[in-house]
C-alpha cells in the first residue's frame, strides 16, 4: 500500500471504529473563499437576519431559519456553480471504502450561524433527509453496517472559540440512543475536534456530536451532504435538485442515482 492510501484507510477504519474522521484540507483556500462568498451574498440578499431561530421561519423556496442557523437546503439549486468543486476525491473515496462502491449522493445544503447560536446540542442524522422523522419518534435503530454518512466542509477554522465540534467515539454496530443527557455539553469520553478551514469531517450517521457557541465575531458556515449506500432503505423525502442535475463533472456525477 502507497503512503496515500494508507492515509485513506486509516479514515475509512476511524469511520468504522469511531463513528468519524477529519479530513484536513479536502478544499483549497480558493474554493472556501468562493463557498464563503456565494453564502455571504445570500444571506445578505436575505436581509442578514440573525442566523438563528429557535421556531424556525422560511425565508424563501430553499432558505430558512432554523435552530441550526440560516439553512439552505438543495444547495446546487441555487447554486450549481459549487458542483466543480463541492465534493473532494479525497473524502469521496474514504467514504466509498466504508458504504461501498454504489454509494450515492442524497442531499447538498449549507448552514450559516454565528454567536447568537447557542450550544447545538448532541444529535446524529439516522435516517439522512429523513431525519426529523427519526427524531420525532425517538427512533434509535441499530445497524450492522454503515448505511449513510453525513460530510461536512468547514469554510473557517474551528477551534476553541470558533463553535468547537465535539463528537462521541462509537463503533458501527454500537447503540444508537444518546448514552447522557443530549443538552449537556460535556460527555464522558467525547472527543473535541480542531482543524483549519477547507477541511472535511465525516460522521456515520448514529454517531453523536454537538457544537460549542462561537465565541468569536463573524459567521460560521459549512456546506455538506449526505452519502448513502446502496443498501439503505428509500427515504420519503428527496432533494430533486439532484434530479437531472448535469454539472459537477465525472465525480459528482458518478454519485447520482440516475446515472446508474
Amino acid at each position: 500500500m502507497t503512503e496515500h492510501d494508507d492515509e485513506l484507510e486509516a479514515h475509512a477504519r476511524a469511520l468504522r471504529e469511531r463513528g468519524f474522521t477529519v479530513v484536513e484540507r479536502s478544499h483549497s483556500r480558493e474554493t472556501v473563499a468562493k463557498f464563503r462568498a456565494g453564502l455571504e451574498g445570500l444571506y445578505q440578499r436575505y436581509g442578514a437576519p440573525p442566523p438563528f431561530s429557535a421556531k424556525g421561519e422560511q425565508l424563501g423556496p430553499d432558505v430558512q431559519l432554523a435552530p441550526t442557523g440560516f439553512v439552505v437546503t438543495r444547495l446546487l439549486a441555487l447554486f450549481p456553480e459549487f458542483a466543480d468543486e463541492l465534493l473532494s476525491p479525497r473524502v469521496v473515496e474514504v467514504v466509498r471504502r466504508v458504504l461501498g462502491r454504489d454509494m450515492h449522493l442524497e442531499l447538498t445544503g449549507a448552514v450559516i450561524c454565528d454567536a447568537q447560536r447557542p450550544f447545538f446540542s448532541w444529535h446524529n442524522h439516522i435516517g439522512g433527509i429523513d431525519v426529523e422523522d427519526y427524531r420525532a419518534r425517538s427512533s434509535w435503530p441499530r445497524f450492522c453496517e454503515s448505511q449513510r454518512v453525513i460530510v461536512v466542509l468547514y469554510l473557517h477554522d474551528i477551534d476553541a472559540r470558533g463553535g468547537e465540534l465535539r463528537a462521541y467515539p462509537r463503533a458501527i454496530g454500537d447503540p444508537s440512543e444518546p448514552p447522557y443527557d443530549q443538552m449537556n455539553p460535556d460527555w464522558e469520553g467525547h472527543a473535541k475536534l480542531h482543524f483549519p478551514a477547507g477541511s472535511t469531517v465525516i460522521f456515520e450517521q448514529c454517531t453523536w456530536h454537538a457544537a460549542m457557541a462561537r465565541e468569536s465575531p463573524g459567521l460560521r458556515m459549512f456546506v455538506g451532504a449526505y452519502m448513502t449506500s446502496a443498501r439503505a432503505a428509500a427515504t420519503d423525502a428527496v432533494d430533486d435538485s439532484l434530479v437531472g442535475f448535469e454539472g459537477g463533472g465525472g465525480l459528482l456525477q458518478s454519485l447520482l442515482l440516475r446515472n446508474r
